[in-house]
């Protein structure tokens, strides 16, 4: 299996900071560009840019910005943040994360096991598991860390 491109969605949770350092680990091994994606509910966009003066261009240069910060800290030691991409858009989680994958040539994407929507499933958040029922890219799903538990 070639690896060049790793796509890690984030919703800033501490298991998205996982997959970030598992991510990078696994793209210094293979070499791979890494894209952290972060998908904005519509219900988030029309909150954020409804406050005066936030139009959509700041709202995505912040969380860029967030987006950055998280991968700075969670980077495997080795691997250079320059060779890291940082993509918002605006959808349902699910959807997006597949259209996404499948649209800029993803060879792995690779998600933590809970997030903002953990209570949703027991095992694994909703999220992942629908990536996985709707993409025929592999999936990684990075367990929780004994620092979590």
């Amino acid at each position: 299996m070639n690896i060049s491109h790793i796509l890690v969605p984030t919703d800033f949770s501490p298991f998205s900071d996982l997959a970030i350092k598992s991510a990078t680990s696994l793209a210094s091994t293979f070499q791979a560009k890494v894209t952290i994606l972060h998908v904005l509910t519509l219900a988030e966009v029309n909150i954020l840019t409804s406050q005066p003066g936030n139009p959509w261009e700041n709202v995505v240069l912040q969380i860029q910005n967030d987006m950055l910060k998280e991968a700075k800290e969670n980077l495997a030691p080795s691997f250079p943040v320059e060779k890291i991409a940082l993509e918002v858009v605006a959808g349902e989680p699910v959807e997006e994360i597949v259209r996404f994958a499948e649209e800029n040539q993803v060879d792995l994407i690779v998600m933590g096991t809970h997030g903002r929507t953990g209570l949703a499933s027991v095992f694994l958040g909703s999220v992942t598991i629908g990536v996985i029922k709707k993409t025929c890219i592999p999936v990684m799903v990075v367990k929780r860390g004994e620092a979590l538990q």
